[in-house]
């Protein structure tokens, strides 16, 4: 019997992008989804993955909202905060509710990959040499 599997959260309101994160990291991690925010609430109260990746647009409760409940729960999981916006004071907001860090869409699979790994496993040698940023801005 091998490794047990780190597990991920993955909270998106949109069921391809949801889909292709479980295809893209599910060989290295177990996945669990939530399509927005009350299901994500449910879901840490049910078990405890060792991250989760939120999308901060979402219908109902936005990520934002999510973050701040979980926070003010007790928990206190890594979050990678996902989305399309790259606004400045939208990621410092998050960042300052507790998130780990904060990728936009569309994002580069092995910049993701990358991520979840130092959030998963903490940072490198290197990143601890040097000043780490905790988020991540595509063009």
């Amino acid at each position: 019997m091998g490794p047990v599997k780190k597990s991920i959260l993955v909270v998106d309101d949109d069921s391809d992008l949801r889909r292709g994160l479980v295809l893209l990291l599910g060989k290295d991690y177990e996945i669990r989804e939530a399509c927005d925010g009350p299901s994500c609430l449910r879901a840490l109260a049910e078990s405890s993955p060792q991250l989760i990746l939120l999308d901060v647009a979402m219908p109902g409760m936005t990520g934002i909202e999510v973050l701040r409940s979980a926070r003010a729960g007790g928990n206190c999981t890594p979050v990678l905060m996902l989305t399309a916006q790259a606004d400045l004071e939208l990621a410092r907001q998050a960042l300052d509710l507790g998130a780990n860090a904060y990728i936009t869409k569309p994002f580069d699979f092995g910049q993701l990959h990358g991520e979840v790994k130092r959030l998963l496993d903490g940072p490198s040698r290197e990143e601890k040499d040097h000043e780490y940023r905790p988020w991540r801005v595509t063009p």
